[in-house]
């Protein structure tokens, strides 16, 4: 083999060992759907919360509580879904722009869509980065684009120091009220912020979300603000708070609003807990409280409700739950 064969194939194989390119970098450090997921044992199943339905179950029955967690959890994983579905729609063509700190996709307009979407991701450090989504609607001036999505992310990178798509850490806001000013837009009103982290595969996942006077589902004429807590480590289970600020406790004459929380954990097998607090507005001074624990087949096995009139409870603390005690919810 000649001297300039071989420097030659050297170059060739120093080229494919490089660094990735600028266009798969700014790919990969935007969060995808494992990243922020919410995951809970799977069960179909809507939640019901009421003195009625607790009064209904018994011993044995499919947890209401745990149906109140899995419910709750598709509400955060749909806005997550949206966003990450509108970034990856976005990014299945190539930049128009990219230089060695931004890449811009589009403006892109889908074929009979009356809104034009861009996105630009920026390079902010040396492995953090900026994205935001903008749209307008397809006739207008750019100069009418808003900003309905924003986000930062901190990529984790491999041994060679390259981002590794799908782990990192970061936030994203998605603002309903700018979406709602375009021509094609959804009901939703509000914002909706999820705060993230997975560095490996192996690692704790965490994911908070805060919707911020978003509709009100029990009266479209008002808002209120929510937050989920979720944290998850593999093969150990996971927990999930949330809490919900609202007129819960119909006190004749009063919209007072009540503070709702609830924290539910859950062990890998799918057993788990769920301890309630509803506190605050007509209730004064009191606390109601509500515990319920479910088995891996997600029957209830325990309850106790002290808001339920009679009280209402049944099974063993010490013997049919998995997590012997009590914990509510800090959020």
């Amino acid at each position: 083999m000649t001297l300039r064969k071989s420097l030659l194939i050297s170059a060739l194989m120093l080229a494919g060992c490089g660094r990735m390119d600028r266009e798969t970098e700014f790919r990969s450090v935007l969060p995808t759907k494992e990243l922020v997921a919410v995951k809970t044992p799977e069960k179909s199943g809507q939640g019901l919360t009421s003195e009625e339905a607790v009064h209904g179950q018994g011993k044995g029955d499919l947890s209401e509580f745990y149906k109140l967690t899995r419910a709750t959890t598709v509400l955060v994983n749909g806005g997550t879904l949206w966003v990450l579905g509108l970034v990856d729609k976005v990014t299945q063509y190539p930049p128009t722009t990219l230089t060695a700190d931004t890449a811009v996709w589009g403006p892109h307009t889908e074929a009979l869509a009356r809104n034009t979407w861009k996105l630009t991701v920026k390079k902010t450090g040396e492995d953090t980065y900026s994205y935001t989504v903008s749209a307008k609607a397809k006739e207008a001036q750019d100069s009418a684009f808003v900003d309905v999505i924003t986000g930062t992310h901190t990529a984790a990178v491999d041994e060679a120091g390259e981002p590794v798509r799908g782990f990192g850490q970061g936030e994203f806001t998605l603002d309903w009220d700018k979406a709602a000013t375009l021509p094609e837009h959804d009901a939703n009103v509000g914002r909706f912020t999820v705060k993230y982290t997975r560095q490996d595969d192996k690692s704790a996942a965490t994911v908070d979300a805060a919707f911020r006077q978003v509709r009100d589902e029990n009266d479209a004429s008002k808002r209120v603000d929510a937050d989920y807590r979720y944290a998850a480590t593999p093969t150990q289970g996971g927990q999930f708070d949330f809490k919900l600020v609202q007129d819960w406790y119909k006190a004749e004459g009063s919209a007072a609003k009540e503070t709702l929380t609830i924290k539910s954990r859950w062990l890998e097998t799918g057993a788990g807990r769920s301890d309630v607090e509803l506190s605050g507005g007509d209730l004064g001074t009191e606390t109601a409280t509500a515990n319920e624990c479910w088995d891996p087949t997600f029957a209830s096995r325990y309850l106790r409700a002290s808001y339920a009139v009679p009280q209402v409870q049944y099974g063993l603390e010490a013997t049919d739950c998995v997590f012997a005690t009590a914990s509510y919810s800090s959020l």
